[in-house]
């Protein structure tokens, strides 16, 4: 097991230094590019939503929005069903953006695992798609589960 964390721990790092790397060329800092992403995913969302998926404050999120409305890689827009509530949603030149930024991404991933074979890489799927499950559960109900 101890094993395993470490090698887990190493390669979190050597793929983060590559992503640090890549990252360099970008334009805005790496939690502007998460939220950017985020936003993407499931626009348009609102600060309140966006706080509580990301594990932020609403301050937070209207901090890091401010510095993507400056790069003109998001806009803000009235929910149409409540006028109070902002949504934010991904500009043109946010998505062109996040298209550059996913093919590096693609291409470090594909230069990782290049050595892998379709097998390997499908195991590899199945036991991180696992572990997220795991991870994903409430820790109150999981702790329920282990003492039954």
């Amino acid at each position: 097991m101890q094993r395993l964390f470490e090698n887990m721990n190493t390669v979190k790092r050597a793929i983060a230094s590559r992503w640090q790397l890549m990252h360099q060329e970008c334009p805005i800092p790496h939690a502007q590019l998460e939220l950017l992403f985020t936003i993407r995913h499931a626009q348009p969302i609102s600060f309140k939503q966006l706080a509580q998926q990301l594990h932020l404050t609403p301050g937070a999120i209207s901090q890091l929005a401010e510095g993507l409305e400056q790069h003109n890689l998001i806009s803000r827009q009235t929910d149409p069903k409540d006028r109070r509530i902002q949504c934010l949603q991904v500009s043109p030149d946010g998505l062109e953006l996040l298209h550059r930024i996913e093919n590096h991404r693609q291409a470090i991933m594909e230069s990782i695992m290049t050595d892998l074979t379709d097998e390997e890489l499908a195991l590899w799927l199945r036991i991180h798609e696992k572990l997220l499950q795991q991870l994903q559960l409430d820790p109150a109900t999981k702790q329920g589960k282990e003492t039954k």
